[in-house]
C-alpha cells in the first residue's frame, strides 16, 4: 500500500492519491497486469508486455540515477552503491504485504479489461523537483499520468523487477547492473500483493 506516494491524474477525472500498486504476472497472456488504485475508489488496468517492460527500465533506472543526483558521481562503484542503497531505504519503507484490495463498487475509468501500455514517457513535472511524471497509454484512447515521489518509483521498480522474475523473462532488471551489495545486508522478503 502506497499512503502519500502519488497522484494518478487522466481523461475527465479529479485527482486522486495513488492508493496501491500491484504487478502481477498473467502466465496465460504472457504479460504482467499492473494495477493502481487511487484514494477516491478508482482502478485502472494495463497489460505490460515482455518488450515495453524491457524499453520502460532504462528509463526508469535514468530517472532515479538523476532525481537521486548522482549523474554528478563519476566513480560507477560509488553511484552503484548509493542507488542501491537508497533503493533499499525506500523499499523498506514500503508494504509490500498488504492485499490488494478487492472491491466490486470500484471506478474504472478506463473499462473493466486492462489497456495494453504501448506508449510510456517519464517526465518531470515544473515546480515540483521531487515528483516525476509517468505517463502510460494505449495506442489510441486515453491512458493516464501517476505522479510518482523517489519512494514511489523504487516501489515501483520492485513491483516490476518481482514480476519480470516470476515471469521467467529472462530480463535482468537490476538497478545496478554489475554491482554485488555487500553480504552484510539482510535480505528482506519478496512478496506481491
Amino acid at each position: 500500500m502506497f499512503g502519500r506516494a502519488g497522484r494518478v491524474t487522466g481523461h475527465a477525472m479529479g485527482l486522486g492519491k495513488v492508493h496501491q500498486l500491484q504487478a502481477a504476472y498473467a502466465p496465460v497472456e504472457d504479460r504482467l497486469l499492473l494495477r493502481i488504485n487511487t484514494t477516491d475508489g478508482m482502478e485502472f488496468r494495463f497489460w505490460l508486455t515482455r518488450r515495453f517492460v524491457q524499453r520502460l527500465w532504462p528509463a526508469l533506472r535514468q530517472t532515479l540515477e538523476h532525481h537521486s543526483r548522482l549523474t554528478g558521481v563519476d566513480n560507477q562503484t560509488v553511484r552503484a552503491a548509493m542507488l542501491d542503497f537508497m533503493h533499499e531505504h525506500a523499499t523498506a519503507a514500503t508494504d509490500f504485504k498488504a492485499p490488494f484490495e478487492e472491491s466490486p463498487s470500484k471506478v474504472m475509468p478506463l473499462g473493466q479489461q486492462p489497456i495494453l501500455a504501448v506508449h510510456a514517457r517519464i517526465a518531470a513535472v515544473p515546480g515540483q523537483d521531487q515528483i516525476r511524471m509517468l505517463h502510460l497509454h494505449p495506442e489510441q484512447g486515453y491512458g493516464i499520468e501517476v505522479a510518482m515521489d523517489t519512494q514511489l518509483l523504487h516501489a515501483f521498480c520492485k513491483l516490476l523487477a518481482d514480476a519480470v522474475a516470476s515471469a521467467e523473462w529472462q530480463l535482468e532488471l537490476n538497478l545496478t547492473p554489475g554491482f554485488t551489495p555487500s553480504a552484510t545486508s539482510p535480505e528482506r522478503g519478496r512478496v506481491l500483493h
